[in-house]
């Protein structure tokens, strides 16, 4: 939150955009703290093979080199990922393969 204040973003309703939400472990969270993605990121990444990092990027629905978006396209891109993958779960739920 302090750094999208820090990049000028002050409104409650743009910084708590459904979007920008991620699950992020405690020590990760204070870790990055107001940092910018380009900065965390790749170190953060490094904990990951390849193949952990692709599984990662389609259930949360980040966009192809998040970490260098700006935040209005960061959250362009992730909506309709974000709609993907609840569209996916819906159809997981139906069972349509039976």
């Amino acid at each position: 939150m302090q750094y999208l204040k820090k990049k000028g973003i002050e409104s409650v309703r743009d910084i708590n955009q459904i979007a920008n939400y991620a699950l992020v472990e405690w020590g990760d969270n204070v870790a990055i703290s107001d940092g910018p993605p380009s900065a965390y990121w790749p170190e953060y990444a490094k904990r990951f093979t390849d193949a952990e990092l692709t599984a990662m990027a389609n259930w949360h629905a980040l966009p192809a080199d998040w970490w260098t978006l700006s935040y209005d396209d960061f959250l362009k891109a992730r909506r309709p990922l974000i709609a993907g993958v609840i569209r996916a779960g819906y159809h997981k739920l139906l069972d349509e393969d039976k």
